[in-house]
């Protein structure tokens, strides 16, 4: 194991790329989601996150297998999430994280993405009403509502059923219509849940404005 994740931290690239994350703590174990990786850590979508130099264990996987990792909070922000410094990693696996990300990272540099930094989110609460993509009918959804908003996408919680590469509509208290692509689902995909889509203009539409 390598114990040097916090300095390294600061001097590995980062990229966006979001996958579950299984953390055992000491109340038990819980499965959040990462928003943003780098060799030396990683920050983790949680609405109450866990206290600054907090210690607990995680598992991944980025490729098979898993990997495994003790990690501490570096620092917290209220209703969005925190950031995590990896304190025991194997080698082989911080090696493999980072081949991962310096080939995102390059690949984004050449495209001109925003791959290369996790972009800003705010939590909100806004109601919408989820259609089929055809708008074909009745929105399916009446009390959905997005809970969390970025530049081009967000976070929605629905009682629809849901599947990752599926268009949807969402439809505005102000009558606007959007559509939108979903890009991961929570657990509960069968019985409705949270679930990420990808929506350009949306954002600006209801009046945020993200770098």
């Amino acid at each position: 194991m390598s114990g040097n994740g916090g300095r390294e931290s600061r001097r590995e690239p980062r990229v966006c790329l979001s996958a579950e994350v299984d953390c055992e703590l000491e109340n038990g174990r819980v499965r959040w989601r990462f928003a943003d990786i780098s060799a030396g850590g990683m920050f983790i979508d949680v609405y109450d996150p866990l206290p600054t130099g907090t210690l607990f264990r995680l598992k991944f996987q980025l490729d098979p297998p898993p990997i495994a990792a003790r990690a501490q909070v570096h620092y917290a922000q209220p209703r969005i999430g925190m950031g995590v410094e990896f304190v025991e990693l194997a080698g082989e696996d911080r090696e493999r994280i980072r081949a991962i990300v310096d080939r995102m990272f390059v690949s984004g540099r050449q495209r001109g993405d925003a791959t290369l930094r996790r972009s800003a989110r705010v939590l909100v609460h806004i109601p919408v009403k989820v259609g089929t993509a055809n708008g074909a009918g009745a929105p399916v959804d009446e009390d959905a509502a997005i809970v969390k908003l970025s530049k081009n996408g967000g976070c929605i919680a629905t009682s629809r059923p849901v599947d990752v590469g599926e268009k949807v509509r969402l439809f505005t208290s102000g009558g606007r219509e959007f559509l939108a692509g979903i890009v991961w689902v929570g657990d509960s995909t069968k019985t409705g849940g949270q679930a990420g889509f990808q929506c350009r203009g949306l954002a600006q539409a209801l009046g945020f404005q993200f770098p």
